[in-house]
Formats: structure tokens, C-alpha cells, sequence
């Protein structure tokens, strides 16, 4: 089961700088970089609270949905790595778009 590494300390998902999500998206359909791709999955945890303390998910994630076609890990919109990393693109990310894949390589 994929892994995420999450430095988005404001993810509700986030618990000790690992996702909790069963199910991440990553965005960003002809990203150049990995300022321009970000977590789909992301929620403020001003709005949503903690959510990983209500998942039994601890660490492994299902899947890793990828809509990034210029990425050489997306599979059939699926991550073929079994390990990434989401970090913010700023200190305290708000929104979505304030994050980003960090293991996206170009193709």
C-alpha cells in the first residue's frame, strides 16, 4: 500500500507528517514542476478539525489518484510509486492549491 509524506502541518489528514487519507488526488494536469501540482485531498484543519484521529488509517494509504498526464509516475491516473511527499508551497497552506507533490518528475 502507497505511503504519503505529508509536511502540510494545516491537513486534517496529517498526523505526525503522515497522510491518513484512504484516498489522495493529486491535481495538476500539464504541470511543468511541482509548484504547479497540489493535493486535491488537502482540508484546512481550521475548517474540518483533525480528521486523522477519526481514521483507523494509520501510514498506508489505498491509493494515490494522479490527474497529472505530464508526470512519469502516473499510471492510468493511478501514482506508480509506492512512497511520496506532499509539502506546502507556503508556511500554513489554506486551500488546496497551496500544496504540492514534490515527487513529480517530468516526463
Amino acid at each position: 500500500m502507497p505511503k504519503i509524506h505529508c509536511g502540510v502541518d494545516t491537513c486534517s489528514y496529517n498526523q505526525d507528517k503522515v497522510c491518513c487519507a484512504s484516498i489522495i488526488n493529486v491535481g495538476g494536469k500539464g504541470s511543468t514542476d511541482n509548484q504547479s501540482t497540489c493535493c486535491g485531498s488537502f482540508l484546512n484543519r481550521l475548517g474540518y478539525s483533525n480528521l486523522a484521529q477519526y481514521t483507523e488509517n494509520r501510514g498506508d494509504t489505498d491509493a494515490i489518484l494522479c490527474k497529472v498526464d505530464t508526470c512519469v509516475h502516473n499510471s492510468s491516473e493511478h501514482c506508480s510509486l509506492n512512497e511520496i511527499q506532499i509539502g506546502p508551497s507556503k508556511e500554513a497552506a489554506e486551500i488546496y492549491t497551496e500544496t504540492d507533490c514534490l515527487s513529480f518528475e517530468k516526463r
